[in-house]
């Protein structure tokens, strides 16, 4: 067969882009290639047909596959063999491949390109070749350090692709051991600050994990991108190892990846992280639990069990527990935290399932009198514990064994009646304390068939555990016992003399006598044992009462946990008993414990009551300022959940009743109503006061110093304005603040609580969209005029912004998101609001905060006579603005607005515009022509006063040397035009190019390519902004600089006579002139200023 033709480089190049299946093939053809070519004239082609693949950015699949296959072939070439080299020394291999130094020296020297195309590829190339090399390749010290240098610089790129791609670059030359590692640092330098979540992620992909860098790589896990987050639990799972963290670390890794509110997040948490410390601990769950600390994080543990559970089907998961004995019961010598746990929980989970898993529970749930056994032997070993750790843990344990009755089946009687004895006699129990009552009053509520009942029932329970029943022994008085003991004495004595005759009587046998004696002696006996049984004390029930605060913090848990389950409307006797017997005497006590659980009962029973809330209101008002803090919060919740159920009523009720009982008090002193104002009005307005004022007091709790009163103020506060309770803009701010106030960061529970709030809130209805919208305008305020020692300070007002942007969306309301909405008012009233900021002050530091969030708005194409009164804001905008750059963005936001507004608005503003700008250039016109005049008068008088003082003849002597900037002035004026000034307008600039400019730029040779495109260095982002503003300044200067007039044949003729002094100090004071008329905006005044003075030339012309 005839040998195929060898292709050519530029061909392989080309059939390298089409797929990747064939790069094998081409590399070996190109290999071929390089062997038999020389080195030089190789690499001068493939140098030439590399670099197109450098100029293009956009990440097109054939350019990657061409650097894919770049990359590949340099790192495939075997250099050859020489006798001094070693044959596995990669070293030396590395550094004998010339192609391969011949690209990262070009790359090197090319890397800091002008254009972004070229940076970039460079970068993604370096990474490339370096991740090719194979895991044990070495290169030469020179090489990595510049190579190292460069790609720090990348760093620093303001091209988010360029630093992605250096970061993945450097990820192999970075060293952990070093404490001092320059790119180690840099990584966490961008791991916490770079803008982009590209970068962020491709930090934590390649970062080593090293006692330095794990707090950021855990940081990274709450992170605002859901895609960088992602990418840490994936870290986390498959390069850190479980026992490097530690528990409170491991918690909350778990906890907030399994509530997170992506689903990638969750599936990467569960999928990633959890399966990889479980392959650690080889499969055992219950040691994946002992690591986790469940005593303290039972929530949590639940998370991950059902993350767990879940992928497995539910016989699987019923075969893998196999700890249960034959009873379907846990051994009690197996019966730990962990165990109790994994068993509340599975049951719990295959309950879930409903009739799918019935079969399944009935293999891991016991029999329900089994369970109760077991459950009083668990509960009869806690008496003998005295340890407070193992305390602890069989509590815990008890609580699971508690929970596993709610997913028993209480049909027949004998279970009810059994678990009924159960949880009575654990309430009876002393050893049993008031944490343990929660899981235990919900299952007698459930057991009973009314409210009233089940009151009735734990009344009497009540009773019993404050006073119980106890024997107690009474005996005779000191008196009674003294005689008592005669008595005895002399039956003893009796007895005596009795026992004596019977002997002599049966000795003499005279039985008769002897019968009579021991019959006295069975009297005598009787009489004696009477009197000792009356002697010995007796054991009588005496009820008595407890007055220690466990019994009484068990008692008032017992009713907190009663009311809280059951539902009730009034209070009857039984409760009514309680509160004054129970709960008020603990509101009192000295213990704050019970003052806590004491007010939250009678807050419960202020809900049920109205009449309650006017008489303890106070108390808890009271409670909230001066108590400690535990009690404050639990006072102040109170006070929220009455109002949030009750309203402001209650307030205007219990003024209204004050009121009243102080007119009775004192009715003869009452002054007649004035006419012009009526009592109902009066007394509205009272209501309104009190109501307010104690909005007010509540909203204190805001700025509290405790944390914890911050939280449930805040939450509060979020309850009464969801419900409507509440309506204010300030507090909504407030709130706003107090989010992303960074003293909050470490209240979970409030971020979590507002951060659920604001768009529920939000997109519930149009009124509070208005709310929110009102909320904007103060809030930005308060974060741009925060002192620098305020924390306030560090909060991004533009965060805030983008925020307030989100909530105020009219397509985002509930019953907008699935219809097409056209309007937008909200926008529209921040555009306005803004526009009126920026005229108030145009050269404020905060200019460009405005300008970004007009352009962020989305205007509706309904808001009509809004989006007229913005454009005509916008249009006053661009005159008083200076700032470039926020000229551009109020120009593009500007041209957004064209788009909304009908054409014959357009074509009425720009009339009234030209008529305004022929109106200023008329009075400009007669200002310069005054001038010129005036001009004129002084210069002829000055001419004649010259003339006549100093000699003719000074005016033609020879003249002098000139010097270089005087011959500069000249050889310009020289080449100035003489004709006329020229009509015709200087043509635009299309950025289209003809045929010819594209034939000169395909003609352009390589080194032409290189000096454009790879030559040219560019700055990093922090010298960019320095360069734009040298750049801004130099354009400034350029345009400030009057625009030189064309000179005409008569300034020819004037030059000839001799009067050229005179028309050029002419020209310079109109140019004076016509400058300090006009105030306005630079453009717009160079532009009248040109066409002022070639108007007046042409007059002057036409006169003469």
């Amino acid at each position: 067969m005839p040998s195929q033709k060898q292709m050519s480089m530029k061909e392989i190049f080309n059939q390298c882009q089409n797929s990747m299946q064939g790069h094998g093939q081409l590399i070996k053809s190109l290999q071929k290639v390089y062997k038999q070519t020389e080195f030089t004239a190789f690499w001068s082609e493939f140098n030439m047909l590399m670099r197109y693949s450098m100029m293009v950015f956009t990440r097109e699949p054939a350019v990657e596959r061409t650097i894919d296959f770049i990359t590949k072939f340099i790192t495939s070439i075997e250099p050859e063999e020489t006798a001094h080299a070693s044959v596995n020394s990669t070293l030396d291999n590395i550094c004998e491949n010339n192609l391969l130094m011949e690209v990262f020296t070009f790359l090197l020297q090319v890397h800091s390109a002008k254009d972004k195309a070229v940076r970039f590829r460079c970068c993604q190339m370096i990474n490339k070749l370096l991740s090719n090399l194979g895991e044990n390749a070495q290169i030469d010290d020179d090489l990595y350090d510049k190579i190292y240098a460069s790609m720090l610089e990348r760093l620093r790129d303001k091209m988010p692709v360029v630093r992605f791609h250096a970061v993945m670059a450097l990820a192999r030359l970075q060293d952990p051991h070093d404490d001092n590692c320059p790119v180690i640092k840099a990584y966490l330098f961008l791991i916490k600050a770079d803008t982009s979540p590209d970068v962020r992620r491709a930090v934590l992909s390649c970062i080593a994990p090293s006692t330095k860098t794990l707090p950021a790589i855990l940081s990274r896990t709450r992170d605002v991108n859901d895609t960088v987050r992602k990418m840490a639990y994936m870290v986390m799972g498959e390069k850190v190892h479980i026992k490097a963290l530690s528990i409170a670390h491991r918690i909350q890794l778990l906890q907030d990846g399994l509530t997170d509110t992506a689903d990638s997040v969750k599936d990467a948490c569960a999928a990633k992280l959890l399966q990889a410390w479980l392959r650690m601990l080889e499969g055992n769950a219950l040691d994946l639990l002992s690591s986790l600390d469940v005593e303290t994080s039972s929530e949590t543990c639940e998370l991950v069990m059902y993350a767990l559970f879940k992928p497995s089907p539910l016989p699987e998961l019923v075969v893998k527990f196999d700890i249960l004995d034959d009873n379907i019961l846990i051994p009690l010598e197996k019966l730990t935290c962990e165990s109790a746990m994994y068993w509340q929980t599975l049951c719990k989970y295959i309950h879930s399932k409903g009739t799918e898993g019935e079969i399944e529970l009935d293999k891991v749930l016991p029999n329900c009198l089994k369970l109760c056994d077991y459950i009083r032997r668990f509960v009869d070993s806690l008496t003998s514990i005295e340890d407070l750790e193992d305390q602890v843990e069989k509590e815990f344990i008890l609580k699971q064994l508690l929970l596993l009755v709610e997913f028993m089946e209480l049909v027949d009687n004998a279970s009810r009646k059994g678990v009924e004895k159960l949880f009575h006699d654990m309430l009876m129990a002393d050893h049993i304390g008031h944490h343990l009552v929660k899981y235990v009053v919900p299952q007698l509520c459930k057991l009973r068939s009314s409210s009233d009942e089940a009151i009735t029932y734990f009344a009497e329970t009540i009773s019993e555990i404050r006073e119980p029943i106890t024997m107690v022994e009474k005996g005779l008085d000191e008196d009674l016992r003294r005689q008592n003991d005669i008595k005895i004495a002399g039956l003893r004595v009796k007895l005596n003399q009795a026992k004596e005759e019977l002997e002599d009587h049966v000795r003499n046998q005279d039985f008769s006598k002897a019968a009579d004696l021991k019959a006295l002696i069975s009297e005598l006996d009787t009489e004696k044992s009477f009197l000792l049984s009356a002697a010995e004390s007796k054991q009588e029930e005496v009820r008595t009462e407890k007055t220690d605060v466990a019994t009484i913090l068990k008692c008032q848990t017992i009713v907190a946990e009663m009311l809280e389950e059951l539902t009730l409307k009034s209070i009857n006797p039984s409760l009514q008993m309680l509160i004054e017997s129970l709960l008020l005497p603990g509101i009192q006590s000295e213990d704050s414990r019970l003052r806590t659980v004491a007010q939250r009962a009678l807050g419960l029973c202020c809900l049920i009551n109205q009449d309650l809330v006017l008489q303890h209101l106070p108390l808890f008002m009271q409670a909230s300022k001066i108590d400690e803090e535990e009690v404050r919060a639990t006072a102040l919740s109170v006070m929220f959940d009455i109002l949030h159920l009750h309203g402001m009523d209650v307030i205007q009720k219990s003024k209204t009743d004050m009121d009243n009982s102080s007119e009775s008090m004192d009715t003869s002193s009452e002054a007649p109503p004035s006419p012009g104002t009526s009592e109902e009005q009066n007394q509205d307005e009272d209501k309104q006061n009190h109501a307010s004022n104690l909005v007010a007091f509540l909203s204190g709790f805001l700025d509290s110093e405790s944390s914890k009163l911050r939280s449930v103020a805040a939450e509060g506060q979020a309850k009464l304005m969801l419900s409507g309770r509440v309506v204010s803009p300030k507090i909504l701010s407030h709130l706003v603040l107090l989010w992303y106030n960074p003293l909050t960061e470490d209240d979970t529970h409030l971020r979590h609580c507002l951060g659920t709030f604001f768009p529920v809130y939000a997109f519930a209805c149009r009124g509070n969209q208005e709310k929110v919208e009102e909320a904007f305008m103060p809030t930005l305020k308060i974060l741009l005029n925060a002192p620098l020692s305020s924390p306030l300070a560090e909060v991004s007002v533009e965060n805030v912004a983008e925020l307030f942007i989100q909530l105020t969306s009219t397509k985002l309301l509930l019953h907008n998101q699935n219809q097409t909405v056209e309007e937008n008012p909200s926008h529209a009233n921040i555009a306005l609001a803004i526009c009126n900021e920026i005229l108030s002050n145009p050269d404020s530091f905060s200019l460009k905060l405005w300008v970004k969030i007009l352009n962020q708005l989305e205007l509706g194409k309904d808001d009509l006579i809004s989006n007229k009164e913005t454009f005509v804001l916008i249009q006053r905008i661009t005159e008083v603005i200076k700032d470039k750059q926020c000229l551009r963005s109020v120009e593009r936001f500007q041209e957004y607005l064209r788009k909304l507004l009908p054409n014959e608005f357009l074509e009425e503003i720009e009339n009234q515009a030209n008529k305004t700008m022929e109106t200023e250039e008329a009075g400009e016109i007669t200002n310069v022509i005054a001038d010129i005049t005036a001009a004129s008068t002084n210069q002829t008088v000055l001419n004649e006063t010259l003339l006549s003082v100093a000699d003719t003849s000074s005016f033609f002597q020879e003249p002098k040397p000139i010097r270089r900037t005087t011959a500069r002035s000249d050889v310009s004026l020289s080449k100035t035009p003489t004709g006329p000034p020229s009509k015709k307008k200087p043509a635009k600039s299309t950025g289209r190019k003809t045929k010819a400019q594209q034939a000169v730029i395909a003609a352009a040779d390589d080194s032409d390519l290189e000096n454009h495109v790879f030559a040219s260095p560019t700055p990093t982002r922090a010298s960019v902004r320095t360069a734009t503003k040298v750049a801004d300044n130099g354009e400034s200067k350029k345009t400030s600089t009057p625009t030189p007039v064309r000179s005409s044949a008569r300034n020819a003729k004037a030059k000839a006579t001799g009067k050229e002094s005179t028309r050029r100090n002419l020209s310079e004071v109109i140019t004076a002139s016509a400058s300090t008329e006009n105030n306005g905006p630079g453009t717009r005044t160079r532009c009248r200023s040109q066409r002022t003075l070639r108007s007046v030339q042409s007059r002057d012309q036409d006169g003469k």
